[in-house]
């Protein structure tokens, strides 16, 4: 019972357009699935939801900020391009150092702007 809702739902974040001018980064749309691989299915819903990246973990953290009222947002960073002609596999493996020193980099940023700071 309520899988079907999780699965197929949506999450809304709150707006943060002065986060993201003052840290110069993008916004846009979060699919999800439960394999590194896309599938027609993954395709499907990156067009139906107008989502920029596939995303393997948000999902569930966002559904259960939902539960309890909880704003939620997501920094992600992209290591494999869901439509590119290369292996998921070989492209995540080549780019996730530098994906994760981009993220380093970030969430420190991150937090310094939002600290003390109510999300409405």
């Amino acid at each position: 019972p309520g899988f079907l809702e999780y699965g197929k739902g949506g999450h809304k974040s709150p707006a943060t357009p002065n986060l993201l001018k003052a840290l110069n980064f993008k916004s846009g749309n979060v699919s999800t699935g439960n394999s590194l691989d896309h599938t027609p299915t993954d395709d499907e819903l990156i067009l139906a939801n107008d989502a920029s990246v596939k995303d393997m973990e948000a999902a569930a953290i966002a559904w259960t900020a939902d539960l309890s009222s909880t704003p939620f947002l997501a920094i992600k960073v992209v290591t494999d391009i869901v439509d590119g002609d290369r292996p998921s596999h070989e492209e995540f493996l080549e780019n996730l150092s530098a994906a994760s020193r981009s993220l380093q980099n970030a969430l420190p940023k991150l937090i310094d702007f939002v600290i003390g700071k109510k999300i409405e």
